[in-house]
């Protein structure tokens, strides 16, 4: 923005703000979730001005020197006004954008949301030339200071914002460009950094099972409902590198449009080495290796008699399935860690029952939000 756009009047500021929120030149605006404006403070326009006429003046004094007959000893006070005024100069630049302005839907149209530094300064300054280091400054507002500004989403995330799996009839797939138009076009959505954000997403989502992933030509649904491509050229439940990911011509589709891929299976409290959240075989297992079952038996204790030896080396899957009160509970957590070191990863479904209902505040606040906090839930 200009630098009379900081000294206006603030509604005019807000008009011209909201009309660049909403408009690109004569067409509606299309990526306005990734537009942010950083607005210049009014108090340190003057000091700015202030200081760059001074250096122009001393600029202007230098190159006419000789004609001046300057003394050694003007010259050295003129250097000396100099490193005066650039000092002034970077520091009212430090301080020039205090706040970012954001454009947010309300039930009246697009409204500004004020980013602003508060009272916690930035720790972000001068480069090694002393020079300030102005978009990294904003750049730490968004990203570090107000988080309004994201490095990373889940697989999770991206399924639930375009309701994958949703829908009369489901939406069974969406191409991958889509994906990126939409974090950058939907106001409500998070704001990413940039589309390797998106490509981190799609990477962890094809491994952990959340969608599949096909490069090429939009692919035709079958009758079957499942997606008419060879399943060679299908990248599901494995690992890929960032660099398979092609953001303009790939595809995801849910699993169970996955060809040759089976809806997921339901279960209730299960530990479960290896198997993805939307089922399908473990890792290095396949599905006609029963897996090894441990069920509560004589109160409690668990018995393996029906089942292979636990000692067995043909184990490639471990379900457990058992009821515990909170002491049992605490016990239990480290034999799970143990599996989990075993197998690198594991899978829990936890089912609980009240028979006088769950209190809303203290499910909220005691069990789903320590699990947020530790990155188990979105």
């Amino acid at each position: 923005m200009p630098l009379n756009f900081g000294t206006a009047a603030r509604s005019g500021r807000e008009a011209a703000a909201k009309e660049i929120f909403e408009n690109c030149g004569d067409i509606l605006r299309k990526y306005r979730n990734g537009l942010a404006l950083a607005v210049r403070a009014a108090e340190q326009i003057e000091i700015l001005r202030h200081s760059v006429r001074y250096l122009l003046a001393i600029e202007h004094v230098r190159e006419k020197s000789k004609q001046l007959n300057l003394t050694e000893e003007q010259k050295s006070q003129l250097r000396e006004r100099e490193h005066t005024e650039t000092a002034a100069a970077e520091s009212a630049l430090l301080k020039l954008y205090a706040e970012v302005w954001l454009p947010k839907v309300a039930a009246d149209g697009i409204v500004i949301e004020v980013v602003a530094v508060g009272g916690r300064p930035l720790q972000i300054t001068l480069n090694e030339k002393k020079q300030a280091r102005v978009h990294d400054r904003v750049m730490e507002l968004l990203v570090d200071l107000q988080h309004r500004l994201f490095t990373t989403t889940t697989p999770s995330k991206i399924v639930e914002l375009f309701k994958l799996g949703e829908g009369s009839p489901p939406t069974l797939g969406i191409k991958t460009a889509d994906v990126v138009d939409g974090f950058y076009s939907f106001l409500g959505f998070p704001r990413l950094l940039n589309s390797a954000v998106v490509k981190k997403a799609i990477t962890k989502g094809i491994q952990d099972g959340f969608f599949g992933y096909f490069s090429g030509s939009t692919p035709v649904l079958g009758s079957d409902g499942k997606y008419q491509v060879p399943l060679a050229r299908v990248r599901y439940n494995i690992a890929v590198g960032e660099d398979e990911i092609d953001l303009e011509s790939g595809f995801l589709m849910v699993p169970q449009a996955v060809p040759g891929e089976s809806p997921a299976p339901t279960g209730e409290f299960t530990g479960q080495t290896g198997l993805p959240p939307q089922g399908g075989p473990p890792q290095g297992g396949t599905d006609s290796e029963p897996p090894l079952v441990l069920t509560p038996q004589h109160g409690g204790a668990s018995d393996a008699s029906g089942g292979s030896s636990v000692g067995a080396a043909a184990e490639k899957r471990v379900e457990i399935n058992f009821s515990a009160d909170r002491n049992q509970l605490f016990s239990a957590w480290n034999a799970i860690a143990n599996l989990a070191d075993l197998a690198g990863r594991v899978s829990v479904t936890v089912r609980a029952d009240s028979a006088e209902g769950f209190d809303r505040n203290k499910l909220q606040n005691g069990v789903l939000e320590p699990l947020r906090e530790s990155d188990l839930l979105d």
